[in-house]
């Protein structure tokens, strides 16, 4: 085994523990030595790879976003389609069926009201990339930027109710409501021309 995929399984390994930890016993109450001892990795071995708990939380999360780009498979900036909301019901499906088959890192990650230093963040990139997508739009209603944070930050919240509620709906019906209540709104808001003025 080369040094490189050690590097990734240890890293995989203190990112499981320390999600098994924080489930049990809240995040605020584990210790890098609670998460060294489930992972069965020397203490001191840590301090190789991250220097506290939280370094360690931002890379879990930041995979985790990772991992969700990589899975929905969203266009490049200029390959935007004409109408992607059919497009768009395949990325709701994708995204809330991965959250189902990966229930106790997404009940961690957005149910835990501390851990606002390590979500805010990747709102933010996501913010970013969704900004970069709808930039070519040609309108001028509402700005990208705006649509951008308001496709995250409420894509967030359905989350967490779908979390929040036992998983009420199927993956399915969830990417469902997503394109019907987020996509296509936004989408019709952005692309029709503005008649208020007219």
């Amino acid at each position: 085994m080369n040094q490189d995929r050690r590097i990734r399984r240890t890293q995989k390994l203190l990112g499981e523990a320390l999600i098994t930890e924080a489930l049990e016993k809240g995040y605020k109450n584990i210790t890098i030595q609670d998460v060294t001892k489930r992972a069965d990795v020397g203490y001191r071995t840590y301090f190789r790879h991250y220097t506290g708990l939280d370094e360690l939380l931002v890379s879990v999360a930041q995979d985790r976003l990772d991992q969700f780009y990589e899975i929905l498979d969203l266009p490049l900036p200029g390959e935007l389609k004409e109408d992607p909301v059919e497009f768009f019901y395949k990325v709701g499906n994708t995204l809330f069926q991965h959250i189902a088959e990966n229930l106790d890192v997404f009940r961690f990650l957005l149910l835990d009201d501390s851990l606002h230093f390590v979500l805010d963040p990747l709102m933010g990139r996501a913010c970013q990339k969704a900004e970069i997508l709808l930039s070519e739009l040609s309108q001028e209603n509402i700005p990208a930027g705006v649509a951008a944070n308001h496709i995250v930050s409420s894509t967030i919240s359905l989350m967490r109710w779908w979390l929040e509620n036992d998983l009420g709906h199927s993956p399915q019906k969830m990417g469902d409501i997503f394109t019907d209540l987020i996509i296509k709104p936004t989408w019709l808001v952005m692309t029709l021309e503005d008649q208020r003025y007219g």
